[in-house]
Formats: C-alpha cells, sequence, structure tokens
C-alpha cells in the first residue's frame, strides 16, 4: 500500500480551481489506453459472457442507448469508448473502467426486474466515465502522495508526462470514488435514463435491491454504502419531477 502525505483540504480545493488544467489527471487518451488494458484482465480472469448472450445483449442495448443521449459534439470532443459486458457471477456489482468499459454482473441483473432498473445502473456507471471520475480520483491520490511542496512545484512545471504504463492494477482496480463522485453519477445517471426514455423509479429499486444486500453489495457501493438514504434521494426527486414517465418496463 503507497504511503499517502495528506494535504489540507482546502489547499487541495485552491490548486484544483486555480489550474487552468490539472497536469495529474490523466488525459483522455490515456484513460481509454487503461480502460482497454483493464477491460482485456477483466476479460482474462473473470467469465465474461459471450456477447452473443441474451444478457450480453440486453445490456449492450440499454447501454448504446443511453449513450446515445450524450451530445454529438461532446462525444467527438471526448471519444469515450463504451462498452457494455456481462460477468457471470453472483455478484450483485456493477463497476466502470476509465475511458468507457463497463461490467455488470448477472448477480446484479438476476435482482433487477426491468429494463428501467438495469438503466440505472449503466447511467450512473456511464457518468462515472463520462465525468472522468477515476481520473480526478487518480490525481487526487497522486497530490496526496507527493506533498504540498511538490504539486506546487509541477503546477508551474511546463509539462508534465503521464505514463500509463506506470499505473498499478491495484490503483487501476481499487481506487474509490469519492461520496461527491457517487453522489454526481447518481444525479446525472438519473437524467440520461430520462432522456433516454426510461423511469427514474428504476434506479430506486437498484438502490432498494442494494440496501438488502448490506456488506455484500462491494464497489458499486464502496464509498458511500447508505443504499437507502441514496434510495430516498431519488425517491424524493422522482416525486419532486413534474415529468410524466412511462410505466417502468418488464424484463
Amino acid at each position: 500500500m503507497l504511503q499517502r502525505t495528506l494535504l489540507p483540504a482546502l489547499l487541495v480545493v485552491g490548486l484544483t480551481t486555480a489550474a487552468v488544467s490539472d497536469p495529474f489527471r490523466p488525459s483522455i487518451k490515456d484513460q481509454i489506453a487503461l480502460g482497454k488494458r483493464g477491460a482485456e484482465q477483466v476479460r482474462k480472469e473473470g467469465k465474461v459472457m459471450p456477447e452473443n448472450a441474451p444478457l450480453s445483449i440486453e445490456v449492450r442495448r440499454i447501454g448504446e442507448k443511453l449513450v446515445a443521449q450524450i451530445p454529438a459534439k461532446e462525444r467527438k470532443d471526448k471519444p469515450f469508448e463504451y462498452s457494455f459486458s456481462v460477468i457471470d457471477d453472483k455478484d450483485v456489482n456493477a463497476f466502470a473502467m476509465p475511458g468507457g468499459p463497463i461490467f455488470v454482473y448477472k448477480g446484479l441483473l438476476d435482482k433487477l426486474g426491468s429494463e428501467d432498473a438495469v438503466a440505472g445502473v449503466l447511467g450512473h456507471e456511464i457518468i462515472h466515465v463520462r465525468n472522468q471520475h477515476w481520473a480526478s480520483a487518480y490525481a487526487d491520490n497522486t497530490k496526496r502522495r507527493l506533498g504540498i511542496a511538490v504539486v506546487l512545484m509541477l503546477f508551474n512545471a511546463s509539462d508534465m508526462m503521464f505514463d500509463v504504463a506506470s499505473v498499478s492494477d491495484e490503483l487501476l482496480f481499487g481506487l474509490p470514488y469519492s461520496r461527491r463522485h457517487e453522489s454526481e453519477s447518481d444525479k446525472y445517471g438519473y437524467d440520461l435514463m430520462a432522456a433516454a426514455g426510461y423511469n427514474p423509479a428504476g434506479m430506486v429499486d437498484v438502490f432498494n435491491v442494494l440496501a438488502k444486500q448490506g456488506k455484500a453489495a462491494a464497489e458499486f457501493l464502496s464509498t458511500h454504502p447508505d443504499a437507502g438514504k441514496r434510495g430516498e434521494a431519488v425517491a424524493k426527486r422522482l416525486k419532486e419531477d413534474k415529468r410524466e414517465f412511462p410505466p417502468l418496463r418488464p424484463r
């Protein structure tokens, strides 16, 4: 485990907001390369279902419908390579790799009764990719390890080289998102699934499922474990939403 030198929170915020761009955050190109590397490893080590399996087809169809809601200009400027795969395992979980690959466990899908719930999971994970949450977490982690003096020096440097090969598997797979990132993914995942014509009540159902799992729900809840409160927040927003949504679509 890497040793971390903690920075005062205000200094970290100040550095982040003062810089035009964060030299510690991997580029979109690097994020895509890392995602491909991670996805390849998952496929080697995990029981990823074939692309023509019914569950794979279903998840890919819903995922691509959500991605289609992202404005074309944004997709051109930030060409993340989204992909959607199913891991044949009983774990109740889902996760996104930087750059676009998204994996959902069969154990979670087996507990979801509607397409809207699947869209709730995928919408949440798409936002992690779209808003570059892993890259931001990596940058924050690097700053904490380096310490304030080195961070200040490097922020004034003319160039910083990021090496994809230097990123350990521990960081690629185990770097947790912040609670802010999780809340952001809930919020904008809601918007994405609504734009695609899904009922956000499906996202409420996802959190109800995860709340029943307790500690068994892994990465999806790793940094914000109170699924019940997250579900309540989404339900409250849905109640206040004046739009009419279609009924939940049974799978």
